[in-house]
């Protein structure tokens, strides 16, 4: 058991052996935080560097810590790493190529890749006729897998609304295929 007051202690007098041992002790925690916060975007290469840069942050504010909660501290700064590094990836979720959309749907082995190609074009084209409210909250939800309470808190609107424009893009986007012609 991992002693988080005395590290803390340690750490904040520049104890570089106490700094090794929180690296050694909580890195495959803060990994794991890391890979839950990026989920579809989890690249061991992105979760190492993040990972490097919370222990940076914790080496850098050694001596200015408040907490007396080192695995809290830790898992509180990975997962905001790990949130504007999604950020500067620009996923604004405006921008989207034809084929990414192909994971909104659940699109048959059967179909070729032009029919595929076709039916992402669809979909991108009545995703674009949904006001911006609505396709944001619609491609978070289902192209990025992120949860309502997630949503909520990103875009700062409380989980009511989120759920009621996602119901309300979820039925202009279904009529808006129906009316192109579109089958699934």
């Amino acid at each position: 058991m991992i002693d988080e007051r005395r590290l803390l202690k340690r750490l904040a007098l520049g104890d570089e052996e106490a700094f090794r041992e929180v690296v050694s002790g909580y890195s495959r925690y803060v990994s794991t935080v890391i890979a839950n916060q990026l989920r579809d975007f989890d690249n061991v290469t992105v979760i190492e560097e993040l990972s490097a840069d919370v222990f940076y942050e914790l080496w850098r504010n050694r001596g200015t810590l408040t907490t007396s909660h080192l695995r809290g501290w830790l898992s509180a700064v990975a997962r905001n790493k790990a949130k504007n590094y999604i950020r500067s990836q620009k996923l604004i979720f405006e921008s989207l190529d034809d084929s990414s959309l192909e994971n909104l749907i659940d699109l048959s082995d059967n179909f070729s890749e032009l029919e595929k190609e076709e039916q992402a074009r669809e979909i991108k084209a009545a995703l674009d006729k949904l006001r911006k409210p609505e396709r944001e909250v619609i491609l978070r939800y289902y192209y990025y897998n992120q949860t309502v309470t997630v949503i909520a808190e990103e875009t700062g609107m409380n989980r009511a609304t989120v759920k009621t424009r996602l119901q309300r893009g979820r039925d202009k986007l279904k009529e808006i295929l129906e009316k192109g012609g579109f089958s699934k």
